[in-house]
């Protein structure tokens, strides 16, 4: 959809010259029916037009809410959000919670948010064309519930599903770890493929800031969310 802003012709050849304007929209849900989240929030894009060059910033944060009436384990979303003039950008949103407390029905959290400043620049735009409406636009693909049960396409989901089994076996290694040294040889070891280690990579970062003993009990707390996760879905499989 085309809009143009409601300046007059004079106005708008001298702004072309040097303007700065900002438009902010709502984050609209994109997603098919039976979504489990409420989704609220709002983007503003800020817009600096030198010329025929534009430069622009966008800042957002999106929120969302569990309505589902279950506890969410995983959740693929897509976002896309584009100011008027382009610079659209898809971010691929994945929350999984399958090592952790998953996240209840009612529950508040941020899907998405940016740091003010971002910028992109575009060169030799026709201001006169009218531009694009700005859009900030949140699909969900796909969740996963405590008690097995899914909502959307699981290929999005592939990926993630596919190494939660490389983890548990690596968390099982450490738990048995006899003493603190083994635990940390254990850990130091790198695991395939990259997407596991980058499990591992946020409990290497616990025990650096935190300590071992308490990253040991973080092994063991995420081992056991991921047999209670695990028992929930091989029920429903096995209906």
């Amino acid at each position: 959809m085309k809009f143009r802003a409601t300046i007059c012709l004079p106005l708008c050849l001298t702004l072309s010259a040097w303007s700065q304007l900002t438009f902010t929209v709502p984050v609209v849900d994109k997603s098919d029916s039976g979504s489990p989240l409420e989704i609220s929030g709002t983007a503003s894009f800020t817009e600096e037009v030198v010329g025929n060059s534009v430069t622009s910033s966008s800042e957002y944060e999106v929120m969302a809410r569990n309505m589902s009436g279950k506890g969410v384990v995983l959740l693929v979303a897509y976002f896309d959000e584009a100011g008027p003039h382009g610079g659209s950008t898809h971010h691929i949103l994945e929350f999984d919670h399958f090592f952790r407390r998953d996240i209840g029905p009612g529950e508040s959290f941020v899907l998405d948010r940016n740091r003010p400043g971002r910028r992109s620049s575009w060169c030799c735009i026709n201001l006169l064309e009218g531009s694009d409406e700005p859009k900030a636009e949140v699909h969900v693909q796909f969740a996963q519930f405590g008690d097995g049960s899914t909502f959307g396409d699981e290929a999005v989901a592939k990926d993630i599903l596919a190494t939660r089994s490389m983890i548990v076996e690596n968390l099982r290694r450490l738990e048995k770890a006899t003493d603190d040294k083994e635990f940390l040889q254990l850990l130091s070891q790198r695991v395939k493929p990259d997407a596991a280690d980058g499990f591992f990579e946020a409990v290497r970062y616990t025990q650096r800031n935190e300590g071992t003993a308490t990253t040991r009990a973080e092994v063991r707390a995420s081992l056991a969310f991921a047999e209670k996760h695990a028992a929930a879905i091989r029920s429903e499989q096995s209906k």
